[in-house]
Protein backbone atom coordinates (compact mmCIF):
# COMPACT_ATOMS: atom_id res chain seq x y z
CA UNK A 1 0.00 0.00 0.00
CA UNK A 2 1.49 3.48 -0.86
CA UNK A 3 1.32 6.31 1.53
CA UNK A 4 1.97 9.91 0.73
CA UNK A 5 2.82 11.99 3.99
CA UNK A 6 2.11 15.86 3.88
CA UNK A 7 3.46 17.09 7.48
CA UNK A 8 6.46 19.81 7.75
CA UNK A 9 7.87 18.85 11.08
CA UNK A 10 10.61 16.77 10.82
CA UNK A 11 10.11 14.69 14.11
CA UNK A 12 6.10 13.84 13.16
CA UNK A 13 7.55 13.18 9.42
CA UNK A 14 9.99 10.76 11.22
CA UNK A 15 7.33 9.35 13.85
CA UNK A 16 4.76 8.17 11.21
CA UNK A 17 7.41 7.00 8.20
CA UNK A 18 9.25 4.67 11.04
CA UNK A 19 5.78 3.61 12.65
CA UNK A 20 3.80 2.89 9.39
CA UNK A 21 6.48 1.40 7.92
CA UNK A 22 7.26 -0.99 11.09
CA UNK A 23 3.77 -1.96 12.02
CA UNK A 24 2.24 -2.41 8.62
CA UNK A 25 4.49 -4.57 6.11
CA UNK A 26 2.26 -3.93 3.08
CA UNK A 27 2.82 -0.34 3.18
CA UNK A 28 5.40 1.86 1.15
CA UNK A 29 6.25 6.02 2.15
CA UNK A 30 6.03 7.14 -1.53
CA UNK A 31 6.85 10.76 -0.93
CA UNK A 32 6.75 13.45 2.02
CA UNK A 33 5.62 16.40 1.20
CA UNK A 34 6.21 19.57 3.18
CA UNK A 35 4.69 22.52 2.42
CA UNK A 36 0.68 23.64 0.32
CA UNK A 37 3.09 24.35 -3.19
CA UNK A 38 4.59 21.30 -3.26
CA UNK A 39 1.70 19.37 -2.02
CA UNK A 40 -0.01 20.98 -5.50
CA UNK A 41 2.50 20.14 -7.81
CA UNK A 42 2.77 16.52 -6.63
CA UNK A 43 -0.96 16.05 -6.74
CA UNK A 44 -1.73 17.35 -9.76
CA UNK A 45 1.10 15.14 -11.71
CA UNK A 46 0.09 12.48 -9.54
CA UNK A 47 -3.44 11.73 -8.83
CA UNK A 48 -4.68 8.17 -7.32
CA UNK A 49 -0.68 7.36 -6.94
CA UNK A 50 -1.19 6.82 -3.30
CA UNK A 51 -3.52 4.48 -1.85
CA UNK A 52 -3.83 6.63 1.72
CA UNK A 53 -2.52 9.98 2.62
CA UNK A 54 -1.67 11.12 6.06
CA UNK A 55 -2.09 14.82 6.12
CA UNK A 56 -1.49 18.16 9.03
CA UNK A 57 -3.96 20.63 8.34
CA UNK A 58 -1.17 23.52 9.25
CA UNK A 59 2.45 23.55 6.84
CA UNK A 60 4.53 26.07 6.78
CA UNK A 61 2.99 27.93 4.04
CA UNK A 62 -0.62 28.06 4.81
CA UNK A 63 -3.56 26.21 5.74
CA UNK A 64 -3.45 22.16 3.50
CA UNK A 65 -7.05 23.14 2.47
CA UNK A 66 -5.54 25.04 -0.28
CA UNK A 67 -4.34 21.84 -1.59
CA UNK A 68 -7.67 20.84 -2.61
CA UNK A 69 -8.54 24.60 -4.30
CA UNK A 70 -5.79 23.90 -7.12
CA UNK A 71 -6.31 20.02 -7.58
CA UNK A 72 -8.56 17.15 -7.33
CA UNK A 73 -7.94 14.21 -4.38
CA UNK A 74 -9.67 11.29 -4.58
CA UNK A 75 -7.25 9.09 -2.41
CA UNK A 76 -8.59 8.37 1.69
CA UNK A 77 -7.13 11.29 4.10
CA UNK A 78 -6.10 10.78 7.79
CA UNK A 79 -5.74 14.16 8.80
CA UNK A 80 -3.44 15.13 11.87
CA UNK A 81 -5.35 18.34 13.76
CA UNK A 82 -4.66 20.62 16.32
CA UNK A 83 -8.39 21.28 16.04
CA UNK A 84 -10.68 21.91 18.77
CA UNK A 85 -13.44 19.43 19.19
CA UNK A 86 -16.60 21.45 17.03
CA UNK A 87 -14.42 20.63 13.77
CA UNK A 88 -13.09 17.22 14.79
CA UNK A 89 -16.61 16.53 14.58
CA UNK A 90 -16.37 17.61 10.71
CA UNK A 91 -13.59 16.00 10.35
CA UNK A 92 -14.99 12.66 11.23
CA UNK A 93 -18.01 12.53 9.31
CA UNK A 94 -16.13 13.97 6.01
CA UNK A 95 -12.60 11.98 6.02
CA UNK A 96 -11.77 8.69 6.70
CA UNK A 97 -10.44 9.84 10.35
CA UNK A 98 -8.33 12.50 12.09
CA UNK A 99 -5.61 12.08 14.82
CA UNK A 100 -5.17 14.83 17.10
CA UNK A 101 -1.83 15.95 17.92
CA UNK A 102 0.30 15.17 19.94
CA UNK A 103 0.94 11.41 17.56
CA UNK A 104 1.09 8.24 19.54
CA UNK A 105 1.25 4.76 18.18
CA UNK A 106 -2.66 4.10 19.39
CA UNK A 107 -4.53 7.28 17.79
CA UNK A 108 -2.21 5.78 14.44
CA UNK A 109 -3.62 2.17 14.91
CA UNK A 110 -7.15 3.33 15.77
CA UNK A 111 -6.91 5.36 12.21
CA UNK A 112 -5.78 2.32 10.71
CA UNK A 113 -8.09 0.33 11.50
CA UNK A 114 -11.22 2.95 10.05
CA UNK A 115 -9.28 3.16 7.14
CA UNK A 116 -9.36 -0.89 6.60
CA UNK A 117 -12.82 -1.02 7.33
CA UNK A 118 -14.26 1.70 4.90
CA UNK A 119 -14.27 1.16 0.91
CA UNK A 120 -11.93 3.85 -0.34
CA UNK A 121 -14.27 3.88 -3.16
CA UNK A 122 -17.59 4.89 -1.15
CA UNK A 123 -15.10 7.21 1.03
CA UNK A 124 -14.29 9.96 -1.38
CA UNK A 125 -13.63 13.28 0.59
CA UNK A 126 -16.27 15.66 -0.07
CA UNK A 127 -13.58 19.42 0.48
CA UNK A 128 -16.63 21.55 -0.18
CA UNK A 129 -18.64 19.97 2.35
CA UNK A 130 -16.12 19.83 4.77
CA UNK A 131 -14.90 23.21 4.45
CA UNK A 132 -18.55 24.39 4.43
CA UNK A 133 -18.94 22.34 7.66
CA UNK A 134 -16.31 23.24 9.81
CA UNK A 135 -17.05 27.33 8.25
CA UNK A 136 -20.34 27.33 9.69
CA UNK A 137 -19.49 25.88 13.11
CA UNK A 138 -16.15 27.89 13.55
CA UNK A 139 -16.07 30.13 17.09
CA UNK A 140 -12.77 31.94 17.26
CA UNK A 141 -10.73 32.82 20.63
CA UNK A 142 -12.23 36.12 21.49
CA UNK A 143 -10.07 36.00 24.75
CA UNK A 144 -6.92 33.86 26.75
CA UNK A 145 -6.63 33.46 30.18
CA UNK A 146 -2.86 33.36 31.35
CA UNK A 147 -1.49 33.01 34.58
CA UNK A 148 0.80 35.84 36.39
CA UNK A 149 2.08 33.81 39.45
CA UNK A 150 -0.93 32.96 41.77
CA UNK A 151 -3.41 35.46 39.37
CA UNK A 152 -5.42 34.59 36.50
CA UNK A 153 -5.55 37.21 34.04
CA UNK A 154 -7.94 37.47 31.08
CA UNK A 155 -6.94 38.82 27.73
CA UNK A 156 -9.63 40.07 25.14
CA UNK A 157 -8.77 39.51 22.02
CA UNK A 158 -8.69 43.36 20.95
CA UNK A 159 -5.75 43.62 23.69
CA UNK A 160 -3.41 40.79 21.71
CA UNK A 161 -0.41 42.33 19.90
CA UNK A 162 1.42 39.16 18.59
CA UNK A 163 2.52 35.71 20.10
CA UNK A 164 6.35 34.58 20.05
CA UNK A 165 7.65 31.46 20.51
CA UNK A 166 10.93 31.24 21.90
CA UNK A 167 12.13 27.43 22.54
CA UNK A 168 9.82 25.71 23.77
CA UNK A 169 7.64 28.34 25.19
CA UNK A 170 5.05 30.54 23.77
CA UNK A 171 4.39 34.02 24.83
CA UNK A 172 1.79 36.42 24.41
CA UNK A 173 2.49 40.70 23.88
CA UNK A 174 -0.35 42.75 24.56
CA UNK A 175 -0.84 45.81 22.95
CA UNK A 176 0.22 48.28 26.01
CA UNK A 177 3.34 45.56 25.78
CA UNK A 178 2.43 43.05 29.03
CA UNK A 179 4.46 39.46 28.30
CA UNK A 180 2.81 36.30 29.90
CA UNK A 181 3.28 33.11 28.89
CA UNK A 182 0.62 30.74 27.34
CA UNK A 183 0.05 26.92 27.59
CA UNK A 184 -0.51 27.21 23.73
CA UNK A 185 1.61 26.20 20.49
CA UNK A 186 1.42 28.66 18.00
CA UNK A 187 0.11 25.75 15.92
CA UNK A 188 -2.88 25.23 18.17
CA UNK A 189 -3.52 29.12 18.12
CA UNK A 190 -3.40 29.02 14.46
CA UNK A 191 -6.81 27.43 14.64
CA UNK A 192 -7.97 28.70 17.28
CA UNK A 193 -7.76 32.47 16.41
CA UNK A 194 -10.13 34.50 14.07
CA UNK A 195 -7.39 34.21 10.76
CA UNK A 196 -8.80 38.23 9.25
CA UNK A 197 -7.40 39.11 12.55
CA UNK A 198 -4.22 37.01 13.29
CA UNK A 199 -1.36 35.72 10.81
CA UNK A 200 1.02 33.07 11.47
CA UNK A 201 4.16 35.46 9.67
CA UNK A 202 6.71 32.85 10.55
CA UNK A 203 7.29 29.70 12.72
CA UNK A 204 7.57 31.75 15.83
CA UNK A 205 5.23 34.43 15.45
CA UNK A 206 1.32 35.01 14.60
CA UNK A 207 0.71 38.76 14.98
CA UNK A 208 -2.47 40.91 15.02
CA UNK A 209 -3.11 42.43 11.63
CA UNK A 210 -3.03 46.13 13.65
CA UNK A 211 -0.07 45.28 15.39
CA UNK A 212 2.12 45.26 12.03
CA UNK A 213 4.16 48.63 11.84
CA UNK A 214 6.42 48.41 8.66
CA UNK A 215 6.60 46.03 6.04
CA UNK A 216 9.76 46.17 4.17
CA UNK A 217 11.62 43.87 1.03
CA UNK A 218 14.31 41.70 2.53
CA UNK A 219 16.61 39.27 0.64
CA UNK A 220 15.62 36.52 -2.11
CA UNK A 221 11.51 37.54 -2.32
CA UNK A 222 11.58 37.09 1.82
CA UNK A 223 9.82 40.38 3.82
CA UNK A 224 10.46 42.15 6.84
CA UNK A 225 8.28 42.79 9.73
CA UNK A 226 8.22 45.35 12.51
CA UNK A 227 6.05 44.74 15.20
CA UNK A 228 4.46 47.19 17.98
CA UNK A 229 5.17 47.14 20.44
CA UNK A 230 8.37 47.09 19.49
CA UNK A 231 10.16 43.19 19.25
CA UNK A 232 13.64 42.99 19.99
CA UNK A 233 14.12 41.68 16.50
CA UNK A 234 12.49 42.22 12.95
CA UNK A 235 10.38 38.68 11.50
CA UNK A 236 10.88 37.67 8.66
CA UNK A 237 8.54 35.98 6.33
CA UNK A 238 9.70 33.08 3.66
CA UNK A 239 9.11 34.07 0.18
CA UNK A 240 6.64 30.70 0.10
CA UNK A 241 4.46 32.86 2.65
CA UNK A 242 4.66 36.13 1.09
CA UNK A 243 2.26 35.42 -1.49
CA UNK A 244 -0.83 34.60 1.47
CA UNK A 245 0.24 37.30 3.70
CA UNK A 246 -0.41 40.15 1.30
CA UNK A 247 -3.34 38.55 0.55
CA UNK A 248 -4.31 38.63 3.81
CA UNK A 249 -2.83 42.10 4.27
CA UNK A 250 -5.33 43.10 1.54
CA UNK A 251 -8.34 41.52 3.01
CA UNK A 252 -8.82 39.10 -0.03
Amino acid sequence: MKVVIVEDEPLAQKFLSKLLTSKYSDIEIVKILESVKDSISYFSKEEDKADLIFMDIHLKDGNCFKIFEKTKITTPIIFTTAFDEYAIKAFDVNSVSYILKPLSENKIEKAMEKFNQINPQTNINNITQLLSSINSEQKYKKRITVKLGDRIIVVDEKDIAYFIAEGRTCYLYTKNNNKYIVDFSLETLSSQLNPKTFFRISRDCITAFDSIKDISKHYKGRLSILLTPEYEKSIIISQERVSDFMKWINGE
